[in-house]
């Protein structure tokens, strides 16, 4: 088991500033940035995953239990990440469901298990990218340390993610991460306005999109046990690629 204190582990940076936000956002919408969805409570019934986006693109308004971690993690990730947010929604809802009525478009399951447990990482290094790709976890957290924390930034984007460091932060979590062409220092809403029209032009988050697994325990900076280079001998966290993908 590791211990997170969530209001001051580097993961939950990104997200200070939104937290301070909600903290004053009283039930009005005069108090919920222009960008936002009004927060409401739930429905007495709960709403279908697609009812809920479609509450989302067509009344602008976001359910939200003020006493549950996991929607309080969403509101976070919508005041920190909007116009990414609402192309996400807006992408479940032109999406729909498949012919038959009765099942999922792929990429619909592509958007939501990135809005759940997906992360992303700022960097313009190829290099750095394809040690990640190849699941070369030593060689990458320990051989290029240095190079990773100057020149990738890591971001927690699913809520689902964010929840689980919050409530049970166990060493095998592990989100799927994209890595954005972009510099690490690339403020937040440059990378919103970015991933939000890649999204709408459906060239992120694609039905046939690969993602990476990212261990978090293994992120430089995150926590203390990776600063030893044995953390990563652990293949259970960090697993080798399969072989099946290496023939790709």
């Amino acid at each position: 088991m590791i211990q997170v204190q969530l209001k001051t582990h580097p993961a939950f940076a990104p997200y200070i500033d939104a937290l301070a936000m909600y903290e004053n956002i009283i039930p009005n919408r005069s108090a919920v940035p222009p960008d936002v969805p009004f927060f409401v409570p739930p429905p007495p019934r709960n709403l279908s995953a697609i009812a809920f986006e479609r509450r989302v693109v067509e009344e602008n308004e976001l359910i939200v239990r003020a006493d549950n971690l996991h929607d309080v993690m969403n509101a976070l990730v919508w005041l920190t990440f909007p116009k990414t947010k609402r192309a996400i929604s807006e992408a479940h809802v032109a999406l729909g469901v498949t012919a038959d009525g009765k099942t999922r478009p792929r990429r619909r399951d592509v958007l939501t298990l990135f809005d759940e447990a997906g992360a992303i990482i700022l960097s313009q290094r190829d290099d750095l990218k394809k040690l990640h790709e190849g699941h070369q976890w030593r060689e990458l957290f320990v051989g290029h340390r240095q190079e990773f924390i100057n020149e990738a930034r890591p971001i927690l984007f699913g809520h689902g993610a964010l929840e689980q460091l919050g409530s049970n932060p166990h060493r095998g979590l592990t989100v799927k991460a994209l890595w954005l062409p972009l510099q690490r220092d690339t403020l937040l809403n440059g990378v919103d306005a970015w991933m939000s029209q890649q999204i709408s032009a459906g060239q992120l988050l694609a039905d046939n999109e690969h993602r990476l697994p990212l261990p978090i325990v293994g992120v430089p900076g995150w926590f203390a046990e990776n600063e030893q280079a044995n953390c990563y001998d652990d293949i259970d966290v960090f697993r080798p690629l399969r072989a099946t993908k290496r023939s790709d």
